[in-house]
Formats: structure tokens, C-alpha cells, sequence
């Protein structure tokens, strides 16, 4: 949980548009930020307006735009890439960072509690991609970054809708990146671990109260599994995806890349 925040003004997206489906406090803020830090511009989506106008107000109407999107309605999609052409002229990454978080069991819930993870996490994905990528296909070097979970990593009963919908997610995203690839268009997947921010910050003491711990406890048992000792933050995070984004990632397509301080190794 480093608070030294790296120089990353370097031009890597200079002039490009990113276009990130799902924004909010936590890490959607921070690829956003990204992108105009790197001399790029974002149109930015989300269900709700509760956090993207605020966000557009801090980084300039130039620099950053917001429009609700349902990523898992093609409609919405569409009306959603067409406004950022609209405002932008262009578009060259994708981000898909919108998500459900659905918690259930096999014999305690509903099978529709899987259904609507799918929904969201893996048909909404591919429904904003297929909206997308035509407009993709006229950057010089388009990217699309599809955003997981450690969830894969560590299932826990009773996360199985959520576990099961991003796994399926990171496999779409190698059938992409080899449909694509011909087209010039890279399709990554990010797995972030615990990230430390707002969001992780804000329910530290609901879980350190339901473990019986402390809030300092609860923090330390995290960083004690890592092999850097320490949390990932959502800010370096975000900075996985400005750089698969970018032409220093021009080689790389088909992976998903772990940032968790070394909780998992694959």
C-alpha cells in the first residue's frame, strides 16, 4: 500500500480515447484518471450518475465524458459507443469494468442468481465488445481489457454466480484475442487481488467485526498471505491496464495478468 504515486505523464495513450464501461470510487476512478494523466481521453459508463459527472467536473469536460450505459442491453451499448464517437471522434481501448457482485449457493438460492451474474459479467461483456469493436477496428492499435476477479483465484462457498461468471469472462476473453487478433486488436484480462481504496477501505470494519478482529488485524491477516506483505492498491492497479492499453504492450494479447502483491502465483 504504497502512497508514492509513479509519473506515468509520459504520453503513453497521448490522443487516445478510452472507453470504460463501469466507473465508481474504487478502481474504475483510477483507470479514468489514467488515461488523461497519459495524454488519452475517456468516455466513461455506468448504470448509475452517481459518481461519473463528478469525476468529468475533476478532469475536464476535454479530457473525459459520461453517459449512462447497461452493458447488458445492446441498445444501451450502442447509444453508449455512439455518443463517445459523438464526442470524441474516435475510440481505441475498451475497458470493461462493469460487474455484479452476486452471492448465492447451489441448495440455498436460485439458479436465476447464476443467470443474472452471466448477465452482467460475461454476456455484458461480450455484448459492449460486439457494440465496440467496429469502432475499434479504425484505431491504429486497439485494446480491449476485460476486468476479473480474484474470486477465480480463491472461490469461497456462496460466491459461486460471481466465481463462475468472471471465470467465464477470462476465457471469452482468449476466444476474442484469437478472433480478433487478425484484426489487429488485443483482448487482455486483469485479475486484481484485494485492492486497498475507498470501497476495500470502507468495508474493513463489517468484516473485522463478523471475523472478531480488530480493523488493524483484519488489514494485517490480508497483507500476511502476500508475498510482498502488503496490498495491491486500486490506483496500481489501474496502472496494469494503462500500460495494456498502451503501445509498450503491443505484444502482448490472449493473458490475464494477476496484480496482487503475490497472494496467488500462477
Amino acid at each position: 500500500m504504497s502512497d508514492a504515486e509513479p509519473d506515468i505523464s509520459s504520453h503513453l495513450l497521448d490522443g487516445t480515447v478510452t472507453l470504460l464501461a463501469g466507473v465508481g470510487k474504487g478502481l474504475g476512478g483510477h483507470i479514468a484518471r489514467d488515461a488523461v494523466r497519459a495524454g488519452g481521453r475517456v468516455m466513461m459508463g455506468a448504470r448509475s450518475g452517481a459518481f461519473g459527472p463528478a469525476l468529468v467536473d475533476e478532469l475536464g469536460a476535454d479530457h473525459a465524458h459520461f453517459s449512462t450505459l447497461d452493458i447488458t442491453d445492446a441498445d444501451s451499448c450502442a447509444r453508449w459507443v455512439d455518443a463517445a464517437t459523438e464526442r470524441f471522434g474516435r475510440a481505441d481501448a475498451l475497458v470493461v469494468n462493469a460487474m455484479a457482485a452476486t452471492n448465492s449457493t447451489l441448495l440455498g438460492g436460485e439458479i436465476a442468481d447464476w443467470r443474472r451474474a452471466m448477465d452482467v459479467n460475461l454476456f455484458g461483456a461480450l455484448e459492449i465488445s460486439r457494440a465496440a469493436v467496429p469502432t475499434l477496428l479504425q484505431a491504429p492499435r486497439p485494446s480491449i481489457v476485460f476486468i476479473s476477479s480474484q474470486i477465480v483465484r480463491r472461490v469461497l462457498p456462496g460466491r459461486g454466480p460471481y466465481a463462475a461468471s468472471k471465470a467465464a469472462m477470462i476465457t471469452a476473453s482468449h476466444v476474442l484475442a484469437a478472433e480478433l487478433g487478425p484484426l489487429g486488436v488485443r483482448v487482455n484480462t486483469l485479475v486484481p487481488g484485494r485492492m486497498w481504496g475507498e470501497p476495500l477501505q470502507s468495508a474493513v470494519a463489517k468484516l473485522a467485526h463478523e471475523r472478531g478482529r480488530t480493523e488493524e488485524e483484519e488489514v494485517e491477516m490480508w497483507k500476511s498471505v502476500t508475498a510482498m506483505r502488503q496490498l495491491a492498491t486500486d490506483a496500481e492497479c489501474a496502472r496494469v491496464v494503462t500500460f495494456l492499453n498502451s503501445p509498450l504492450a503491443a505484444a502482448i494479447t490472449g493473458q490475464t495478468i494477476d496484480a496482487n502483491a503475490g497472494e496467488t502465483m500462477r
